[in-house]
């Protein structure tokens, strides 16, 4: 498999990371093929399949757990929950399908419009970010939860989570995040039914 193998942590092209879809048959998909270098359709992952999910490149595996939400980072997990004074509502480490998944690339693009010798314009693209995560329904409790959890690896900065989350009841709680099971922050992030609450979180 490839994120349990700590060899493969670089892009086989020249874009820094690309995304790894590993299958419980032990078989995977990535966005380009380690040996051709072939590029594959990110619609052409059989998500019935799919048991991990996430980024290689620049000496990262960056991932995580369908089964679960767990994200690992270089070999941290990091989980999350939503606790109120009387109630932990665990958004990720159930036994859920965390396989409704996100990736994308935020970039920039400068235009030259015209140039010696030329009427057509230019135009030259650079990635300044990537991103991986999922989006779940989940009922937890007596609160029906949407929940959106992305991690964002810019270039040159720290890489952080942007947390999504509607509930269909008024919760008064903060949100809780763990790194390999120890609490590594606590966030104040009260909730108003039916309005989504969002942040960003930087990785510690």
């Amino acid at each position: 498999m490839i994120f349990d193998n700590p060899a493969i942590k670089r892009s086989p092209v020249a874009q820094s990371f690309i995304w790894v879809a590993e299958y419980y048959d032990n078989t995977h998909l990535s966005e380009y093929n380690f040996d051709n270098k072939r590029a594959n359709s990110f619609y052409h992952i059989n998500k019935n399949k799919l048991i991990r999910f996430g980024l290689i490149g620049e000496g990262s595996q960056i991932y995580f757990d369908v089964g679960n939400g767990v994200f690992t980072l270089n070999e941290h997990r990091l989980s999350l929950s939503y606790v109120t004074s009387n109630q932990e509502y665990p958004l990720t480490g159930r036994t859920f399908l965390y396989n409704d998944i996100i990736t994308y690339k935020n970039a920039v693009s400068d235009a030259k419009l015209f140039y010696a010798g030329s009427h057509d314009g230019r135009f030259s693209s650079t990635i300044t970010q990537f991103n991986v995560g999922y989006k779940k329904k989940m009922q937890l409790h007596n609160a029906n939860i949407d929940y959106q959890c992305i991690l964002s690896i810019p270039y040159e900065e720290a890489a952080f989570f942007q947390i999504k989350i509607t509930s269909d009841i008024d919760l008064d709680g903060k949100l809780v995040i763990r790194r390999n099971g120890r609490v590594a922050d606590e966030i104040a992030a009260p909730l108003k039914a039916k309005h989504a609450g969002m942040m960003n979180w930087t990785i510690k």
